[in-house]
């Protein structure tokens, strides 16, 4: 918070030796007499300050429709003094690097101006020309700042306008240039501001201001290395931002908080809990420092701000802790579930057994020693796949262990797992609010699934189904998940069939109230979803249907559940046409594989449902062969990539079941 010169101050640059003057003479005056570098220092001075003052004040009386009348003006007397700037003669080495940097510093304060008035390409121009005038001098404490910023404003330009590379180049080249002045232990760099001021600032708020300008330079970088693909070097940089800014004091809570609470989940997709649940607890402890400056406890207290924008943050970090709990459970799943593979010839065993255990049953006794031969060599290959799998598995683990040990030791000089903790923030309240580690037991995933619950309670309060529909959704799907994990760890399968039902509740009050022709998409998932609870549910009564006896088997209700299972498969279908309700013959590349999995869950729902008769029965295996035979066909025709195995098994029913058929046929008219 500096003041500039105006005519007639005194004490610009004392560290140059310039001398006092009480009265400063213009512009013109100073054209006729070059040689006097320190009046004319002063004169410029006075004509810059004047030209900022109408930039950054004037302008803010702007009328609506010249928004940008007094930015326009003071550009243009920014130009008069660089002209002039131009014009002067120095004739020592010394006075040689004095103007040069009053021209850079020039040029830089124009292309400021550029940017502001939404003229990027003049903005490069003039930023572009101040970096050449500095490199005609060596590295020094006078011009390092400057050079930094023209680096990182220059690359957020280039960045904008899609140049990646270059923006990555005058980045690096930043960090290479802050790199170089810390290792010569110099005093800390002059601020570029300084040589138009009429007095200095201190070496603690010089290291400050360079200091912040390489912040933004890491800032800047993870931005970049995102967009190149590199996520892990954007964490890192991201990470270290976040660490420098809170080590400063000089950041915006509210954005600080919501930016740690999004570097977590890239530490999710990495499996990396620990740190994401840290990076989670610094966000949320923040924040209620800023609730509770709010409501006049403490934290922030000499700061304001918007309330509705401190409830938005808060909602956007309990999302993030859902998604935490989310994928815990999930991998947590996935490490305890026995391998896709050998899960995938027990389908196609499932479904035949459902169609052969309703044949004769003179053949039934036949059928099922045929099959218990089967299930042996099926046994013994199941057991080399998942051994084979827990090699891979293994492998796996070893090259993540690995890459956790490494941490971000390319960017630091030391590999400690520390250096990925944020100090100086109070995190143990909220790191203690769920664990790092995989589930394996069901009182470890209910813990988990508790804090989840809490979390999306939390989120709904602020992103309601009025107002905010589509964020509203997404946070119960969640929920939905955790519902759907919790119960993979429950032995119980009653208690299952309750959790599934929960699901159904919750996906179905989302989806009945929603207007299809807005939602289309939103009505699209929680269709398939529901889908999936009803056809998890119908596996689990049936299951509980095999230990009851007969007199207590359900399955008028087991049918029913069959029912609604295909009803919202085909709901998800039909929703997949376009407006003039034609089936288009290609699909979208985000819907080809839900749509080929939903006819073979048709399929086999309507393989499941318990027939009244043999016609009944007749007409029920017809529709499974129609869906399965559209699987396969849509399939043939067009591809899809990860159903090979679903397209195997449709494959092989829609070749069985005519056959099933016709034999049941025969039965009815006594051939058999």
């Amino acid at each position: 918070d500096r003041s500039y010169p105006v005519c007639g101050s005194s004490g610009i640059n004392a560290e140059y030796g310039i001398a006092s003057s009480e009265i400063m003479p213009t512009l013109e005056e100073i054209s006729q007499t070059p040689k006097d570098i320190n009046n004319w220092f002063l004169s410029i001075s006075s004509h810059i300050a004047e030209a900022r003052r109408v930039v950054e004040e004037l302008s803010l009386q702007d009328p609506p429709t010249e928004p940008f009348k007094s930015k326009y003006a003071g550009r243009n007397m920014l130009k008069s003094a660089l002209e002039r700037a131009q014009s002067f003669e120095p004739f020592t080495d010394q006075e040689i690097s004095r103007v040069r940097l009053a021209q850079a510093t020039i040029f830089y304060y124009t292309g400021q101006v550029s940017v502001e008035v939404e003229e990027p390409q003049e903005a490069i121009k003039s930023f572009t020309s101040a970096l050449e005038i500095l490199g005609l001098e060596p590295v020094s404490k006078y011009n390092l700042s400057l050079r930094l910023h023209l680096h990182n404003v220059m690359a957020t330009l280039w960045s904008g306008r899609g140049e990646h590379n270059k923006a990555y180049e005058l980045l690096e080249k930043a960090k290479e240039l802050h790199a170089e002045y810390l290792h010569a232990k110099q005093p800390p760099p002059r601020s570029y501001d300084e040589i138009f001021m009429d007095e200095e600032f201190t070496e603690e708020e010089r290291n400050t201001m360079f200091e912040k300008i390489y912040t933004n330079t890491l800032f800047y970088l993870a931005q970049v290395y995102g967009v190149r693909g590199d996520n892990r070097q954007a964490a890192a940089h991201c990470h270290i931002t976040l660490q420098r800014q809170l080590e400063a004091d000089d950041f915006d809570p509210l954005d600080w908080s919501l930016n740690c609470a999004t570097l977590s989940q890239y530490y999710i997709t990495m499996n990396n809990y620990q740190s994401a649940r840290h990076t989670l607890a610094c966000a949320s402890s923040v924040i209620s420092n800023v609730e509770e400056s709010s409501a006049g406890v403490s934290g922030y207290s000499d700061e304001e701000y918007d309330s509705e924008k401190i409830k938005k943050t808060r909602a956007d970090i309990e999302r993030c802790w859902v998604k935490y709990c989310v994928n815990l459970l999930k991998d947590s799943v996935k490490e305890a579930q026995d391998s896709d593979i050998s899960e995938k010839p027990s389908k196609i065993s499932e479904m035949k057994k459902n169609f052969e255990e309703e044949e004769e049953e003179e053949e039934k006794k036949e059928e099922e020693k045929e099959e218990g031969k089967d299930g042996e060599n099926k046994d013994k290959d199941e057991k080399k796949e998942k051994d084979k799998e827990d090699n891979s598995t293994s492998e796996e683990i070893n090259e993540e262990e690995e890459r956790k040990m490494k941490g971000f030791s390319d960017l630091v000089d030391v590999d400690d797992i520390e250096l990925l903790r944020i100090t100086n923030v109070e995190t143990g309240q909220y790191e203690e609010l769920v664990g790092v580690d995989l589930c394996s037991t069901y009182e470890e995933a209910r813990r988990v699934f508790k804090a989840g619950s809490k979390f999306t309670e939390n989120a709904v309060k602020y992103y309601t189904f009025d107002e905010h529909v589509t964020d509203h959704v997404e946070i119960r799907q969640d929920l939905s998940t955790i519902y759907k994990c919790l119960a993979h760890f429950d032995e119980d399968e009653s208690r299952q069939c309750k959790m599934h039902k929960r699901r159904i509740d919750i996906l179905t009050e989302l989806a009945s109230p929603l207007n299809i022709q807005h939602f289309r998409m939103i009505c699209r998932q929680l269709r398939f979803e529901l889908g999936e609870a009803r056809n998890t549910m119908v596996s689990l009564k049936y299951s509980i249907a095999a230990e009851q006896p007969p007199e207590k088997q359900n399955w008028k209700k087991i049918n029913n559940l069959c029912f609604a299972a295909i009803q919202e498969f085909q709901r998800f279908i039909d929703l997949l046409r376009d407006p003039s309700d034609n089936f288009p013959d290609v699909l979208a590349e985000d819907t080809v594989r839900p749509y080929i999995i939903s006819q073979i869950y048709i399929a086999r729902m309507y393989g499941k449902i318990k027939p009244m008769d043999a016609q009944q029965k007749i007409m029920f295996l017809g529709k499974a062969t129609e869906h399965f035979n559209a699987a396969v066909s849509y399939y043939d025709k067009n591809g899809c990539e990860g159903v090979k195995d679903e397209i195997d098994v449709a494959r092989e029913m829609a070749h069985f079941l005519p056959a099933k058929i016709e034999k049941i046929k025969r039965m009815e008219h006594g051939q058999i």
